[in-house]
């Protein structure tokens, strides 16, 4: 079956259902990352009007400059969620707040470097998106290992395992995505991607000849 160009065209066909059935999940991905760019591009007009009167705003300008010195040196910007999450998911904590900061700092390197034709880069607000859905859930689980530690629930160890396992493997998925998402090499990936694409649709199916003739 593998080796019938319209046989595996037909499965794969067959098998997107399972992406789009309740709703474009392609779709709803490229909403998350736009949504989280409006409000990070708000942000970035913010600090471009005070820019423009910097004597007056010293203290709002001071402050983003530390912070964006602190994240570029791998620092704390001050974000915490100690006294929100439950102590014995303070581990899990400090990895969910490293991925946000760095989360946050590649966002505007993003903005600054495509602008307003980020819209255009799917592949890369398909990067963006999995890391904001991950660091949502990241908050989720522990929002409800820590309800269940404090109440003493009799599960309570057993989510916190969950909750630990979770945030690892998440974290591990954020830090790959902005690592790719600043990489020149991952650029050049999604350029190839955009080319293969663009070379099927123009010859209506496969470029390349069946390895067996047929």
């Amino acid at each position: 079956m593998f080796l019938q160009d319209s046989g595996v065209e037909r499965v794969m066909r067959d098998l997107r259902i399972f992406r789009i059935f309740e709703g474009t999940n392609d779709i709803l991905r490229l909403f998350v990352a736009l949504n989280g760019f409006q409000n990070a591009g708000n942000h970035l007009k913010s600090l471009q009007k005070a820019l423009k009167n910097p004597i007056g705003n010293a203290g709002l300008l001071a402050g983003e400059i530390t912070k964006r010195a602190k994240r570029k040196a791998g620092l704390s910007t001050g974000l915490t969620l100690q006294g929100s999450i439950h102590p014995e998911l303070a581990q899990s904590g400090e990895l969910t707040v490293k991925a946000i900061e760095q989360f946050g700092a590649v966002n505007e390197e993003l903005l600054v470097k495509h602008g307003k034709k980020i819209i255009d880069e799917q592949f890369v607000l398909k990067r963006v998106a999995d890391c904001a859905i991950d660091l949502y859930a990241m908050v989720v689980v522990l929002s409800r290992a820590s309800r269940s530690l404090s109440q003493g629930h009799a599960s309570a160890q057993h989510e916190k395992m969950l909750c630990d396992t979770w945030c690892l493997e998440a974290h591990d998925r954020v830090m790959q995505d902005i690592k790719l998402l600043r990489s020149g090499q991952s650029k050049q990936l999604f350029n190839n991607m955009k080319s293969i694409s663009a070379a099927v649709v123009e010859n209506g199916g496969l470029v390349s000849p069946h390895p067996l003739g047929f």
